[in-house]
């Protein structure tokens, strides 16, 4: 466990390059981490437990989303060009403001639209 909590403190504290901490931990593992929550839904379905997976997910899902803006806010200068820097920086700020927009209803999404699309 010793290795792994190295490598996240690594990303946390902005010792890592830009691109592996946006490309690598950003994307490719919050693909993997979505597809992994799927499955947990899906057993915990089989087995009764919806709403403590729901719960479980839920709280894996704000843990991750403030490791990885953490990360990618600290790695952003971690760059041969600063502009990327920069725009990692606003990618930051542009999703905490869309968050915050949607969970206060300020901007409301049709989600049956969309599914029904």
């Amino acid at each position: 466990m010793n290795k792994i909590e190295n490598i996240l403190l690594s990303y946390w504290n902005g010792k890592k390059k830009l691109w592996k901490a946006f490309w690598l931990m950003g994307f490719v593992f919050q693909i993997l981490l979505f597809f992994f929550s799927i499955f947990i839904f899906y057993i915990g379905t089989l087995i009764g437990l919806t709403w403590s997976i729901q719960i479980t997910i839920f709280l894996i899902s704000i843990i991750y989303t403030v490791w990885i803006y953490v990360s990618i806010w600290n790695c952003a200068y971690n760059v041969k060009n600063v502009f990327w820097g920069h725009i990692a920086r606003f990618y930051i700020i542009f999703n905490i403001l869309l968050i915050i927009l949607i969970y206060t209803g300020v901007i409301q999404i049709d989600y049956e639209n969309v599914i029904n699309r």
